[in-house]
């Protein structure tokens, strides 16, 4: 059997995903397992052990997209399609599956074979929506996401402590204000420890402004691609960082993560997983005090 499972993002949420990818290569082993997802996750996660190959959606034109994934069904023969997205737009593709395939698919949307029923946000936790997915397959027995295959096994030493001050282009509301992080970076600095700042290229003016007040910190940025960022968290004392995607990857480093969020619906469904993960919430995250995350740095070290 030719298994599809379409995740396209965000890169949280995808990597939260990879606990339900694991759970089907389980109990699926001697057939394939494929992924569609978004092009830009493609390479960063090549080495994804579960699946036979990453596919690609780049969400262009819905009618062009549509053509796109009319082609890669019946080109692949697919027999089960997993909407782990579960979006309009995945709605729209199961619309014209049922059109022209013979394919089944389960998803909480319209058009799909098998259905489930989706809990609303802040219900429970995505991966309990995963769980209850997948139990329409008499799937039971469920693993969380595993992201040991990810590390090149690079040796960092242990003496840093990483922030994460970005966010997504849209999730300028999640940030906690860079003058605080540049506070506990003084405050870590003065614990005789390195502090490394990370992210992307569109982080840069938050970081500049850390370092502005915390010359000592380290831009990380060229070091930090998200290839290589589970190493870097694997290496670390601690990690503090804004509710965004590499928060997920550091959460299943199992290092000790120190979690800003905003109080919502979302955040309660979709907060990092992970052994050692501390989760510091306000209705409006630019609210939380430098002197509680001193208070957890100091709890936790």
């Amino acid at each position: 059997m030719k298994i599809l499972i379409i995740k396209h993002g965000s890169l949280g949420d995808l990597v939260l995903s990879f606990g339900a990818i694991k759970t089907l290569n389980y109990h699926y082993p001697e057939d394939e397992l494929y992924l569609l997802t978004q092009p830009n996750y493609k390479n960063i996660f090549t080495r994804l052990p579960y699946v036979k190959e990453i596919f690609t959606d780049n969400r262009s034109s819905i009618i062009q997209s549509i053509i796109n994934y009319l082609k890669l069904i019946k080109k692949n023969n697919f027999d089960l399609i997993i909407d782990l997205q579960n979006s309009t737009r995945t709605q729209i593709y199961h619309l014209f599956s049922r059109m022209f395939t013979n394919v089944q698919i389960l998803s909480a949307r319209k058009f799909s074979n098998i259905k489930y029923q989706q809990q609303i946000q802040g219900v429970q936790h995505i991966t309990q929506n995963h769980k209850d997915q997948l139990s329409k397959l008499n799937i039971h027995k469920y693993f969380n996401p595993d992201l040991s295959w990810m590390s090149l096994k690079k040796n960092y030493k242990n003496n840093y402590v990483i922030l994460i001050p970005g966010a997504s282009k849209t999730g300028s509301y999640k940030k906690w204000p860079s003058q605080k992080f540049a506070e506990i970076a003084n405050h870590l600095i003065g614990m005789n420890l390195d502090v490394y700042l990370t992210g992307s290229q569109l982080d840069i003016k938050d970081i500049n402004e850390i370092i502005k007040i915390c010359p000592q910190a380290q831009n990380k940025i060229n070091e930090s691609k998200i290839e290589v960022f589970f190493d870097l968290c694997l290496g670390s004392k601690l990690i503090i960082s804004n509710d965004t995607g590499p928060a997920h990857i550091a959460g299943l480093s199992n290092r000790h993560l120190i979690w800003l969020a905003n109080d919502n619906e979302i955040s309660k469904s979709c907060y990092p997983l992970g052994d050692n993960v501390h989760k510091i919430f306000a209705i409006d995250v630019k609210s939380i005090k430098t002197k509680q995350v001193i208070e957890k740095i100091e709890e936790i070290t």
